[in-house]
C-alpha cells in the first residue's frame, strides 16, 4: 500500500519533494498562501507583475540542470541576460553582461511558473494555514488555523523556513535543537510600476554600503509586460531594524535611497508597494542535510538547508527524498 505524506509548504522545496516522491506515495500539499510559489511567487497589480521574492536562479549541479531543462526546452524558463552594475553606495564600480557569464535564469512570464508547472496533476490545499500535528492511532492529524483536521498521515513533511519548522515540529523531533539553531534573517521587496517610461543604463544592480541590497529592473527579463517596474531589495540588517515600524515609513526610507543611488527620482510612481519576508535567507549560509526521524515519521528540508537559493531548495529536496526513499524500500 503507498504511504500517505503530507508536505507543508508549496515553495519549490516542497513541489520538488511531492515530485521527486510521486512514483512512490501519496502525497498531499498544504500552504497558506493563496498560490503556489513560495518565494518564487509573484504579486499582480493590474498593469504591473513584480517578481517580489527570487529574482533569478543559477544551475550548477547535473541534477537541477537536467530538472528545469525540459522547461527550458518549452521557453517556460529562460536566460535572463542583464547589463549588470555593481555600486558602492551611489558609485558604480563595476559593470558586467551576463550574456558573457554563467546563465541566470527566471521563469517566463513570472517567477512562479515554474513551481505552476511542477504543481499540475498534484494535490493541493492552498489558503491552509497547518498549526499543529496530532499522532492518532498510528498515523499523522494536521490541524489547520480554521478548525479543520486533515487526518491519516504516515509521515509529515515541513519544507517551511527554518523558525515556524521548529515550531510546528515541536522539541520530540529528533533533530529540533539542529533547525531551531538555524536562524534567518528577514528583507523588505519594494515594488515600483511606470506608467511611462523609466529608462536605466542597467537591468540589475547589487549594492554595498547601503540600506539597498538589490535593485531589479523586473521589466527587462525576458516575457514581461512593457509597463515599466523595479524591485528593490533592502538589506538584511535594515529589514531586522525595522521590521516593526510603519510601513510608509519604511517605504519612504528605500524610495529615497534608491533614488539617491540610480541619480532618478522615483517617488512618484504609478505604483508602490512594499513586502516584508520574514524569512528571506540564513544567517550564514552553510550546506545542511536534510532532516529525518525515523521513529516519529517527521522530516524538514528546504532552501535553508543548502544556502537558500532556490537551487539549494531542489537540492535539499533530492537529499531528503533520496533518504526516504531507501528506507520506505527497505520497510
Amino acid at each position: 500500500m503507498s504511504k500517505k505524506i503530507a508536505i507543508i509548504g508549496a515553495g519549490i522545496a516542497g513541489i520538488s519533494t511531492a515530485r521527486l516522491l510521486g512514483n512512490v506515495a501519496d502525497v498531499t500539499l498544504f500552504d497558506k498562501a493563496r498560490g503556489v510559489g513560495g518565494r518564487m511567487s509573484i504579486r499582480r497589480a493590474d498593469p504591473f507583475c513584480f517578481d517580489h521574492g527570487a529574482q533569478y536562479f543559477t544551475a550548477r549541479t547535473p541534477d537541477f540542470q537536467n530538472f528545469i531543462r525540459p522547461s527550458i526546452d518549452t521557453g517556460l524558463i529562460k536566460r535572463w541576460d542583464a547589463r549588470h552594475v555593481l555600486f558602492d553606495k551611489y558609485t558604480i564600480i563595476s559593470r558586467k553582461n551576463w550574456l558573457l557569464d554563467e546563465p541566470r535564469y527566471v521563469g517566463v512570464p513570472g517567477m512562479n511558473s515554474l513551481v505552476k508547472e511542477l504543481s499540475k496533476g498534484l494535490t493541493i490545499y492552498t489558503k491552509t494555514k497547518i498549526t499543529s500535528l496530532k499522532w492518532h492511532k498510528g498515523f499523522w492529524d494536521l490541524l489547520d488555523d480554521q478548525g479543520n483536521t486533515h487526518s491519516g498521515f504516515d509521515w509529515v513533511i515541513s519544507t517551511m523556513p527554518s523558525p515556524q519548522a521548529a515550531e510546528l515540529l515541536t522539541s520530540t523531533f529528533k533533530h529540533y535543537e539542529d533547525i531551531r539553531s538555524i536562524q534567518m534573517r528577514p528583507c523588505f521587496s519594494l515594488m515600483l510600476g511606470f506608467s511611462g517610461k523609466f529608462m536605466l543604463d542597467f537591468d540589475a544592480a547589487h549594492v554595498s554600503n547601503s540600506d539597498v541590497s538589490w535593485i531589479g529592473v523586473n521589466s527587462s527579463k525576458p516575457g514581461r509586460s512593457n509597463f515599466q517596474t523595479l524591485v528593490v531589495h533592502s538589506t538584511e540588517c535594515y529589514a531586522k531594524e525595522h521590521l516593526e515600524a510603519e510601513r510608509d515609513a519604511v517605504m519612504k526610507a528605500l524610495c529615497d535611497e534608491t533614488s539617491h543611488i540610480i541619480g532618478r527620482e522615483i517617488s512618484g510612481a504609478n505604483f508602490k508597494a512594499l513586502h516584508a519576508w520574514h524569512f528571506a535567507n540564513n544567517d550564514k549560509h552553510l550546506s545542511l542535510p536534510s532532516f529525518l526521524d525515523y521513529d516519529l515519521k517527521l522530516a524538514a528540508c528546504g532552501d535553508w538547508c543548502q544556502g537558500g537559493r532556490v537551487e539549494g531548495a531542489f537540492s535539499s529536496a533530492v537529499n531528503l527524498v533520496t533518504q526516504l526513499k531507501k528506507y520506505l524500500k527497505d520497510c
